[in-house]
């Protein structure tokens, strides 16, 4: 449990840092998956606990986020999507 909310805090950051050009949504979103079934697994293994609660806080936030990710990861975007997308975030 601990090495997993190590893990995911580095994993997390490092995503941060990287070019949104260049993330790979669908394989980050494969990651999140796989981290929300160890929370599930933690769950139905121990008691809730603070660290339990802060790594399923912190994937459940972020799996929130993917499909946005997701979206403007999409290799069908054109430029005119870009400049209405550019025009809505002013």
């Amino acid at each position: 449990m601990w090495t997993s909310l190590e893990e995911w805090g580095t994993m997390t950051e490092n995503w941060k840092k990287e070019n949104f050009g260049s993330i790979d949504a669908p394989a980050i979103a494969k990651i999140a998956e796989k981290y929300a079934k160890i929370v599930k697994r933690i769950e139905g293994a121990i008691e809730m606990n603070p660290i339990q609660q802060k790594l399923r806080h912190l994937v459940e936030q972020f799996e929130a986020a993917m499909p946005i990710v997701m979206a403007l990861r999409n290799p069908n975007l054109k430029e005119m999507h870009w400049a209405d997308i550019r025009e809505m975030i002013n």
